[in-house]
């Protein structure tokens, strides 16, 4: 059976998850290490990509061309942009946007999108993770190159695109998956609110809202 893609951005972000991999084999391509195994029955390959839309990206393609993975779970933390959503509380991605990019210049290439759409089954899954562990939404995801820390920043994006949470690599990882043909979903918990006390947050909360994010992520595919 076809494995799935796992792609955290920082090591933190699946260091839970590669831990738990039973027959763990590892390879390397393009500089980053490819963790192969099972979670529960299900065939995985673990990778941290690097932060960024380019090395998300990159990695992605990887792992559907030299993987043949069935589909891409994104795990890993994001800044709240939602009034309703609190540190530690889960982002299931229904739409990802790039926050830092025109999205009509984005859908003259193809595969001519100007937002990318998870897959219903994966998000299904996820929030039946979600049920009874942790406060979550389903919603969309906003992506660029750049953590957002300033409260000003994040007013335009939220004018903008109107995310739940905004981060560096889900876009890059659904825009390569969609011109592949492959389902994915994002998966966010909030390390902080992406304004001006991000900073302070995000060093307090990121280890915290990794292992959440990666929990719900084993949980699916348990």
């Amino acid at each position: 059976m076809k494995p799935v893609g796992i792609i955290g951005a920082m090591g933190l972000e699946v260091e839970k998850l590669k831990d738990c991999l039973q027959d763990r084999a590892e390879t390397i391509y393009a500089g980053r290490h490819f963790y192969s195994g099972k979670l529960g029955n299900t065939n995985v390959v673990v990778v941290c990509s690097g932060i960024g839309k380019v090395n998300a990206a990159i990695t992605t393609q990887i792992l559907i061309d030299r993987f043949q993975v069935n589909s891409v779970i994104n795990t890993g933390i994001a800044g709240g942009a939602h009034p309703d959503i609190r540190v530690r509380n889960v982002v299931i991605s229904d739409t990802v946007v790039y926050h830092d990019m025109d999205p009509r210049i984005l859908a003259i290439g193809y595969p001519h999108l100007e937002e990318f759409t998870a897959d219903s089954r994966l998000i299904e899954k996820a929030k039946a993770a979600c049920e009874g562990r942790v406060i979550w939404m389903v919603g969309k995801i906003a992506t660029g190159d750049q953590f957002i820390a300033d409260s000003a920043v994040k007013a335009d994006i939220v004018a903008r695109t109107n995310p739940c949470c905004v981060e560096m690599e889900g876009g890059a990882v659904a825009h390569t998956a969609a011109a592949n043909g492959i389902p994915f979903v994002i998966i966010r918990c909030i390390s902080d609110n992406a304004d001006d006390s991000a900073e302070m947050d995000y060093e307090t909360f990121e280890k915290l809202a990794a292992d959440d994010a990666a929990a719900i992520v084993e949980s699916m595919l348990a």
